[in-house]
C-alpha cells in the first residue's frame, strides 16, 4: 500500500538532524546511567551501612542493673551481698498509650488492671502510674518496675493467673541482702538512685539515669569497684518505636568486685552492745537524758578499724527493702538523727580525755617537763571567775603522772594559763600540738561524710564573732580548752587516732575500713594501702604512758580496770554539756606497752567516764583479749 500522504522536508535526512538525535539518545543514555551508578552505590557500596541502619530501627537496647560486688568483714563473713529478688514489671504499652506531649496515660483496661494489683499489695494505683511515667522517662524501651519487692506468695498468684493480668509479669532483679541485718549501718552506707547532681558531675561514669550508686559509706567510697555497671538488653519495636517483644540479654557486664573490710563483725556486736549497755548504766546513776552513744575500736599502728559503733542506729536492710521507712530516715527534722553517725559526725567537747594532748603540749614546748610539778588545789582563780576541782579538798603539788592519773582539774589549769602567756607571744603551742596528733580536722576515713571538729584559736574567734567582746582571746579560754572544755568540738574517732599517735610513737595513722579488693570468687587481689597522715616527734610520751596507767589502775578508773589482767592506759572524760548531763568519755589503749588496741567510747550524757563509758570499753577490750569480764 501507498501511505495516503508523506510529510517529508529537507531537514529530516539532514546531517544536522541526526546530530540533535544522537545528543538526546546520549543524553538520556547517561541519565540512565547515572540512575544505575546510584543504584549500584545505594545497594552495593553503601548496602551494608543502611542494612544496619534498618536492622536498628527494628529494635532499641536498654539497661539492666547487674549484681554489687558484696562486701565481707575481716573473716570473710558476709556483711552485704546480692541476692535475687522478686518484684513487678509492667509493659507500658500494654497498658497505657503515650500522648503528643510525650507523657503516658492508662487505658481503660490498664487502669483496671493497676487496681487490681493495688488491691493484691495495698499500694495506691497514683503511685504506679507514677512509678510508669518515672520509667518512660529515663529508660523508655524498659519494662516499668511497679512493685520492687514483692513476697513469693504475691508472686506465685500473679504467675498462677498470668491470663488475668496481660502486661504485668513477675520477673527477678538483684538486690542487696544484709545477713547481719542492721549491723555496720555506720560504715556500710545507703544505696540509692543517681541524682542529676551525680550525673551532671560526672561521678560515675558510664552510668545513666536510674541507675543505682552508692550514696553513703564504703557503698559510696568503693562504688567503682562495687558497682557491676549494666547489662545490656534488646527488645523489638514496630515502625512507630513501640516494643513488639520481650526484652533479651544481648551483653552482660563485667562481673563487680567484692570489698573486705577491716571491720570484725564480732567485735562490732560486742561495741553496739556495750554502748547500750553504757546508757543503761547511765541510766542507773540518774542521767536519763543519756540515749545515745558512739565508740570506736582501731589498730593504733596502721589505722585499721575494728569497730565503729554509733547508737541509736538505722536498719540498712529495712532502708533497702521499705521507701517508706527510707523516707523517714531523709527527714532532715527526725529528732532521732538516726543517719547521724556519732562516731565520725558527732562533734563534743572531751573532757579530761583532752589532758594527754595538752600535756604533749606542755612537753614539747618546754612548758613543763617530766618532773615539773604544779598545784593541785581545789580552786583556781582566773580574773573574777573560779574554776574548781571535782575533788574539793585537794591540795598538793603534782607531778604530770600524777596530775593525769588522778585527773587533777585545777592542775591543768595552771598549765592553760601557760599556755596562754605564750600565747601572747604568739605561740599556739596547745592548738598546734592538737591539730598535729589529729583532732580539730579531717582524719582521712575513707568513707566520707567526716565532720571536721574544731580547736579554737584567737584568728576563729576573729572570724566567727562581730562583736568586739566576743572577739578577744580570754585567758579563761586557754584555761577551759586545756581541760577539753570550752569551744572544742571533736569527733570520738579523731579522739582515736590522737591516742593512736601517742600509743605508737608518733606517726598519726589514717583511719580506715577498707582492707582489700576481692574477685567475684572472693579471692583476694589487692590490698588496700593508706599510708600514714605525717609523723610527728613526741618529747616524753613515756611520762604520758606512765600517767595514763596509773589512772586505769589505781586512778580515776581504777575501780573498773584495777584487777583487768591485761594493762590499760586509758584516760575518763567527764564533759559538761548543758542544759543536759555531761557526757562520759573513756580513751585508752592496750597492752599499755605494746599497743595493739585504741578504744574510746563516748556516751551522750552519760555522768562520769568512769560511771558509763570506761566499763562499756572494757566490754570491747574483755571481746578483743578473750577475758572474761568481771
Amino acid at each position: 500500500m501507498r501511505p495516503v500522504s508523506v510529510a517529508a522536508a529537507d531537514f529530516h535526512g539532514s546531517a544536522g538532524f541526526y546530530l540533535r538525535v544522537g545528543i538526546i539518545g546520549l543524553a538520556t543514555l547517561c541519565l540512565f546511567g547515572l540512575l544505575a551508578l546510584r543504584l549500584w552505590s545505594l545497594e552495593v557500596v553503601r548496602g551494608p551501612h543502611f542494612a544496619l541502619a534498618a536492622q536498628r530501627q527494628t529494635f532499641r537496647l536498654i539497661d539492666l542493673p547487674a549484681p554489687r560486688g558484696q562486701i565481707v568483714d575481716a573473716k570473710g563473713r558476709v556483711l552485704a551481698g546480692t541476692r535475687g529478688g522478686l518484684a513487678v514489671s509492667v509493659d507500658s504499652s500494654v497498658l497505657g498509650i503515650i500522648d503528643q506531649h510525650g507523657r503516658w496515660w492508662p487505658t481503660h483496661q490498664g487502669r483496671m488492671l493497676l487496681r487490681r494489683l493495688s488491691d493484691l499489695s495495698g499500694i495506691p494505683t497514683a503511685r504506679f502510674i507514677q512509678r510508669i511515667r518515672h520509667s518512660e522517662f529515663k529508660s523508655p524501651y524498659s519494662s516499668a518496675v511497679v512493685l520492687p519487692r514483692i513476697t513469693r506468695d504475691l508472686g506465685f498468684f500473679l504467675d498462677e493467673h498470668a491470663r488475668e493480668f496481660p502486661g504485668i509479669r513477675v520477673v527477678a532483679l538483684p538486690e542487696r541482702n544484709y545477713p547481719s541485718a542492721s549491723i555496720g549501718g555506720e560504715f556500710l552506707g545507703l544505696l540509692g538512685e543517681i541524682s542529676p547532681s551525680q550525673l551532671a558531675a560526672h561521678t560515675h561514669p558510664g552510668l545513666r539515669a536510674g541507675a543505682i550508686v552508692g550514696q553513703s559509706g564504703a557503698e559510696a567510697a568503693y562504688d567503682r569497684l562495687l558497682n557491676g555497671g549494666l547489662d545490656k538488653a534488646r527488645v523489638v519495636v514496630d515502625a512507630q518505636g513501640r516494643p513488639i517483644g520481650p526484652a533479651r540479654v544481648v551483653r552482660v557486664a563485667r562481673p563487680a568486685s567484692g570489698l573486705q573490710l577491716t571491720i570484725d563483725l564480732r567485735l562490732q556486736r560486742v561495741a553496739e552492745k556495750a554502748i547500750q549497755d553504757g546508757i543503761a548504766l547511765a541510766h542507773a546513776n540518774g542521767h536519763y537524758d543519756a540515749h545515745s552513744g558512739a565508740a570506736v575500736v582501731m589498730n593504733p599502728r596502721d589505722g585499721s578499724v575494728y569497730a565503729l559503733a554509733s547508737y541509736p542506729r538505722f536498719n540498712q536492710a529495712r532502708a533497702a527493702t521499705d521507701p517508706e521507712y527510707l523516707r523517714t530516715l531523709l527527714n532532715p527534722n527526725d529528732p532521732r538523727r538516726l543517719l547521724v553517725n556519732r562516731a565520725t559526725q558527732g562533734v563534743y567537747p572531751t573532757g579530761s580525755t583532752f589532758k594527754p594532748i595538752v600535756a604533749e603540749a606542755g612537753l614539747a614546748s618546754g612548758l613543763i617537763s617530766p618532773y615539773s610539778t604544779l598545784a593541785c588545789t581545789s580552786t583556781y582563780t582566773v580574773g573574777n571567775h573560779v574554776f574548781h576541782n571535782v575533788e574539793a579538798h585537794v591540795d598538793a603539788n603534782l607531778t604530770l603522772p600524777q596530775a593525769l592519773s588522778i585527773s587533777c582539774d585545777t592542775w591543768f589549769y595552771r598549765l592553760g594559763s601557760l599556755f596562754y602567756y605564750e600565747q601572747e607571744k604568739g605561740h599556739l603551742y596547745m592548738q598546734d600540738w592538737a591539730r598535729r596528733l589529729g583532732v580539730g580536722h579531717p582524719t582521712g576515713l575513707d568513707v566520707p561524710g567526716e565532720a571536721p571538729g574544731l580547736v579554737p584559736t584567737p584568728a576563729w574567734l576573729k572570724r566567727t564573732f562581730k562583736q568586739p567582746g566576743d572577739r578577744i582571746w580570754y585567758e579563761g579560754y586557754s584555761v577551759n580548752l586545756a581541760v577539753g572544755q570550752g569551744q572544742l568540738a571533736i569527733t570520738p574517732l579523731q579522739l582515736a587516732v590522737a591516742y593512736s599517735t601517742l600509743a605508737n610513737g608518733g606517726t598519726v595513722v589514717r583511719p580506715h575500713v577498707g582492707k582489700a579488693v576481692l574477685n567475684s570468687s572472693g579471692q583476694i587481689v589487692r590490698e588496700l594501702r593508706f599510708p600514714a597522715r605525717r609523723h610527728v616527734r613526741l618529747t616524753d610520751a613515756s611520762t604520758i604512758r606512765d600517767g595514763l596507767i596509773a589512772g586505769a589502775h589505781s586512778g580515776t578508773s581504777g575501780a573498773v580496770f584495777g584487777s583487768f589482767p591485761i594493762q590499760v592506759a586509758g584516760k575518763t572524760g567527764t564533759a559538761e554539756a548543758p542544759p543536759g548531763s555531761d557526757h562520759s568519755w573513756y580513751a585508752s589503749w592496750a597492752p599499755a606497752y605494746n599497743p595493739k588496741l585504741v578504744v574510746v567510747v563516748m556516751i551522750e550524757h552519760g555522768g562520769f567516764g568512769a560511771e558509763a563509758a570506761a566499763p562499756a570499753a572494757k566490754e570491747i577490750y574483755s571481746a578483743f583479749f578473750g577475758v572474761k569480764a568481771k
